[in-house]
């Protein structure tokens, strides 16, 4: 095991504002985070290794360090090192001596390239998936990337890598392991609500740059309001979207959901966007691509107040971007049929999600910024 790229430390400090409608009982939960400081990440080189389906990777029977989020050892987050080894030797030991499980042997005298982890998503492909392909941009035409076949139908995954027609892929099946000769694999940040600065300037100067054709320092002052609604989702929406969106439009708020555009689209949107806000979830990744100056609204559950686990990632993202950010909580409706309190549906207050937006548009109104 050695490093094609060595492990350097991070750029770039976070800068920890409060939010802007701070109030004394929040203020434990918004200190500043500096974990990330402590980060070292580089790009592995390893030999004859097992990759599961969701890119977990074991060498000589233990899991390699830095192929997945959430395996480290602190208090920082729910650790899954342990879940993850026991299933990932599991599969290996029934590919390697067994025939229920479909597997693969790539040692065809090419390097390839893994960029996934377990819990894939729009969010991921944003915050993890892109950094670890830009620490190896350099080697690409060197390298095939192992493409898993659900990717084919994700638009911002094929939108991203036509940026890159130097980079040979694999597609591997549904449900396929890998027995791989030799891999490099870029380590992951080490913690999911983790945000490193340097990498998400990295990757706004891909989108906007190479994709958007705009550079980040242009002009543009963004001028729009967006309600980002989560009408469509099956869970964690509001119990009264119609009331919300009523209200939104009474502020000036064009309601979009964000399934209906194109990754391109959806970085454009947010480019012009000066005040965002929408539910916790995994779509407001698009923070990314807000102006410094702007603020975000996030519409959250009462719940993470009391939580030491949840960690505010998006404050911390707007932190590192410069936008203003700000909260709004609201109860949620404790159905029975969700286990998880994050996954709940939120029970919107009219007066006081009315009084949240308009100390909000007053905060911008009086020329204040991050």
């Amino acid at each position: 095991m050695s490093y094609l790229i060595a492990p350097r430390p991070v750029k770039g400090i976070i800068d920890h504002l409060p939010p802007v409608n701070m109030r004394p009982e929040w203020r434990h939960r918004f200190r500043p985070d500096n974990a990330y400081r402590d980060v070292r990440l580089g790009a592995r080189q390893l030999s004859n290794v097992f990759v599961n389906h969701y890119g977990l990777v074991m060498a000589n029977g233990m899991l390699v360090q830095g192929c997945a989020p959430n395996i480290g050892f602190s208090g920082y987050d729910e650790n899954f090192h342990y879940r993850h080894w026991r299933k990932a030797v599991e599969q290996m030991l029934v590919c390697r001596f067994g025939k229920s499980l479909p597997s693969k042997r790539l040692d065809d005298g090419r390097t390839y390239l893994l960029i996934h982890s377990p819990w894939f998503s729009y969010y991921f492909w944003i915050s993890e998936c892109l950094p670890r392909l830009l620490m190896v941009r350099e080697h690409l035409k060197d390298l095939v990337l192992i493409y898993p076949q659900n990717w084919e139908g994700k638009t911002f995954v094929n939108e991203t890598l036509k940026l890159f027609p130097e980079l040979r892929i694999e597609v591997v099946p549904k449900d396929v392991h890998l027995f791989v000769k030799d891999l490099v694999m870029p380590e992951v940040k080490p913690w999911t609500p983790m945000f490193i600065p340097d990498q998400i300037h990295q990757v706004r100067s891909l989108l906007f740059n190479e994709l958007l054709g705009h550079a980040m320092d242009s002009t543009v002052v963004p001028t729009g309001r967006v309600y980002m609604s989560r009408a469509v989702a099956a869970r964690r929406r509001f119990t009264d979207e119609p009331l919300v969106e009523h209200i939104m439009q009474d502020h000036g708020f064009e309601v979009v959901q964000m399934e209906n555009l194109s990754f391109t689209e959806q970085i454009g949107l947010m480019r012009q966007t000066s005040f965002l806000t929408g539910i916790t979830g995994a779509g407001l990744i698009n923070i990314h691509f807000l102006t410094p100056g702007s603020l975000f609204l996030d519409l959250s559950n009462r719940d993470y107040l009391t939580k030491d686990f949840y960690k505010f990632h998006y404050f911390k993202l707007c932190n590192i971007l410069k936008v203003d950010y700000a909260l709004a909580f609201f109860d949620h409706e404790c159905s029975p049929d969700v286990s998880f309190y994050g996954m709940q549906n939120l029970i919107p207050v009219e007066s006081e999600l009315r009084r949240d937006l308009e100390f909000c548009l007053d905060f911008k109104n009086m020329g204040h910024h991050g």
